[in-house]
């Protein structure tokens, strides 16, 4: 059963400003490109975060920083609108999180370019962070320290996840050794393999964790508990037009809809559909709305291991 009890989540990472150009073609050195479309808008894991549970119906709050240029562009008063609570996003006079994203459609691959400016300086000291849920999305593993402070202010059914983006293949010993402070982890499959993750299960078991979700992208995703394995996938053909995002409207659909029904399985199918839908939107931060992923639960089908 589904609760009615609106869940705050706090969303803490990256505000960038996306520029995204689809194509068809191979990029060749010394070549002009005609890009097919192009997007330019709202980005950064922890944005989408935000806005995806905005969209799901529950009240979203994002901590960030950035620079001057998100107010002038308009961004800020986006999020507004999209509900997100931004009292927290600190504005400096750096330039803000920029990211070139290259989709190119025919082998159905992505390249970014990242410049993180403004969101390298993230600190949470003088922030109280007070929510049913929270998670850190591509962060610097250091300011998983925060965790306990974050734990002693809010009340004792308060979860916090994380997904580490490609921080995973880069600061391996320190995510390893603050996975203790988490709940659950979020993480794609090449990011696990970097982790080894595989191997030391029982060691983050052992120290607090509680579950990992692994997302496998087109091949669905697996969630792994001491005891038990779920998979799952969706049976349908999926359009991809711009799978930018599409982890972030993952996260977020799987921690709204575990924390409201405290079923992993149902959470999982709802998280395959939400992924499954961003897909299928063109823009970062083009998140599903509620109705768009309930149309695809039904083709979700899950084993267990």
């Amino acid at each position: 059963m589904i609760k009615n009890k609106k869940q705050i989540h706090v969303s803490i990472g990256n505000i960038n400003i996306d520029f995204t150009s689809f194509i068809d073609e191979e990029i060749k050195i010394d070549s002009n490109i005609n890009a097919k479309d192009v997007w330019i808008g709202l980005g950064g894991a922890a944005t989408n975060y935000a806005i995806a549970v905005s969209r799901l119906n529950h009240i979203s709050k994002l901590i960030a920083r950035t620079g001057e240029e998100i107010i002038k562009l308009g961004f800020l008063d986006e999020l507004k609108k999209e509900g997100v609570d931004i009292s927290h996003i600190k504005i400096t006079k750096e330039k803000p999180g920029v990211v070139m994203i290259i989709v190119n459609r025919t082998n159905s691959t992505r390249t970014m370019i990242s410049s993180r400016n403004a969101n390298k300086g993230l600190d949470l000291k003088d922030i109280k962070i007070f929510g049913d849920h929270v998670h850190f999305s591509s962060i610097d593993p250091k300011l998983l320290k925060y965790c306990r402070d974050i734990r002693e202010i809010n009340e004792k059914d308060l979860t916090i996840s994380y997904d580490p983006g490609g921080e995973a293949c880069y600061n391996k010993d320190i995510i390893i050794k603050n996975l203790k402070c988490i709940d659950w982890l979020l993480i794609n499959d090449k990011e696990f393999s970097c982790l080894n993750l595989e191997y030391k299960l029982n060691e983050v078991f052992n120290d607090g964790l509680k579950f990992i979700v692994v997302k496998k992208g087109s091949m669905g995703a697996e969630l792994i508990k001491r005891d038990k394995r779920i998979l799952a996938k969706i049976n349908i053909d999926i359009k991809q037009l711009d799978p930018t995002g599409a982890g972030d409207a993952f996260n977020a659909s799987y921690n709204t809809f575990f924390k409201e029904t405290n079923n992993e399985e149902l959470a999982l199918k709802y998280a395959i559909a939400a992924g499954s839908s961003k897909v299928e939107k063109i823009g970062s931060s083009n998140m599903p709305y509620l109705d768009e992923i309930n149309s695809k639960i039904r083709f979700v089908e899950t084993s267990h291991h």
